[in-house]
């Protein structure tokens, strides 16, 4: 069965619609979690609902079924960091929309690499704070606190701080789409490659 997009060239193509689309999600999401500290549910389920029609209308039933398994395992994957309050729900379906986008294979890749990319902006987040002391650290005499002392009463203290992950599910997003070269087809699409 052909997509229902198969009728437009250009910028109607499937994959240059789903890039933009994602691309969007990813931006409006880190823009959320920046400014409010959450992804929101209706953006979240926005996403999942464009990504299985876009992939629908463009493949058919298979690009349907990829769409839903991208979308399972995306959230799979970060579901156990949600267990272990690591991230917060809304981080789990933002994956899992990005998931109906990129399909199984690559909502796979996406999800790996955003897990990596947590982890980065984690310890940079870290030795930013061991360098620009908040309250908590400041309330002891500057000479007084070992090294050990400052990183084990920072990591207490970031522990429980709210961490923007939409920025990290949204670098492996698009760290897979520049590996799949989806990012270089939307370039040329638009004129700028």
């Amino acid at each position: 069965m052909e997509g229902a997009f198969s009728v437009f060239p250009g910028f109607f193509e499937p994959q240059f619609l789903a890039t933009l689309l994602v691309l969007a999600l990813m931006a409006l999401a880190v823009r959320e979690d920046l400014v409010r500290n959450r992804v929101p549910n209706r953006l979240a389920l926005a996403g999942l609902i464009l990504g299985l029609g876009v992939m629908w209308a463009s493949r058919g039933s298979h690009g349907l079924a990829d769409a839903a398994a991208g979308a399972a395992v995306g959230g799979a994957v970060m579901f156990p960091f949600y267990l272990l309050r690591g991230m917060g729900a809304g981080d789990v379906k933002l994956m899992a929309a990005a998931g109906t986008f990129l399909g199984f294979k690559s909502a796979l890749v996406a999800a790996a690499l955003s897990l990596i990319a947590g982890g980065v902006l984690a310890l940079g987040y870290v030795a930013w704070r061991l360098i620009e002391p908040t309250e908590p650290l400041q309330a002891s005499a500057p000479g007084s606190a070992s090294r050990a002392w400052r990183g084990a009463a920072l990591l207490s203290t970031v522990r429980h701080e709210r961490f923007p992950y939409a920025l990290a599910i949204a670098s492996g997003v698009v760290m897979t789409l520049w590996l799949q070269g989806s990012l270089a087809d939307l370039a040329t699409a638009l004129g700028i490659g």
